[in-house]
């Protein structure tokens, strides 16, 4: 004759997800007029939502742009980069130069229906290559944006999504 115990344990329940941090974070409806500059290489592009609610070239006043290329990403990138993490808050203007961002890379300019306007800054990339340091507007607060959002961003500049032309 033998005794056999099975002792089980409730498996503990997932911690919670840890909540998505934004450098800013606005509705993409807000958004209507986009400027982004790269001050190094002396270029810029800005995008107007007109009352049709598509996008257009705004400087000088242009086309509409590609839509296949703009779709609904271009203003999803822009209402609210999502960050692994903020690196430095109230940041020396010391700490902002090692960042770049005392001479920054991107100059990223939002005006919202409500006539308010975010200045972002977006410095150097860090040292692995895998994000961006950006100053979130209106503070001296940094966080880090993967490299993939500044490409995209840097793309409109220097391949401006025009429409293709129509045979």
């Amino acid at each position: 004759l033998g005794w056999y115990f099975y002792i089980s344990s409730r498996p503990q329940p997932a911690p919670p997800p840890e909540p998505q941090l934004y450098v800013w974070l606005v509705d993409t409806d807000e958004l209507e007029q986009i400027k982004i500059e790269l001050p190094h290489e002396d270029q810029n592009q800005a995008f107007i939502k007109h009352a049709d609610r598509y996008w257009y070239f705004d400087e000088p006043p242009g086309p509409q742009v590609d839509i296949i290329r703009w779709g609904g990403g271009i203003p999803l990138l822009l209402s609210g980069p999502g960050t692994s993490r903020v690196i430095s808050e109230n940041t020396t203007a010391e700490k902002l130069a090692e960042f770049g961002l005392a001479q920054p890379q991107m100059i990223i300019t939002l005006t919202l229906t409500d006539g308010r306007i975010l200045n972002i800054q977006v410095g150097d990339s860090t040292p692995d290559g895998s994000n961006f340091y950006v100053q979130a507007p209106a503070s001296n607060d940094v966080a880090l944006v993967d490299y993939t959002w500044y490409g995209v961003l840097e793309r409109l500049v220097k391949e401006p999504p025009y429409a293709p032309p129509t045979d």
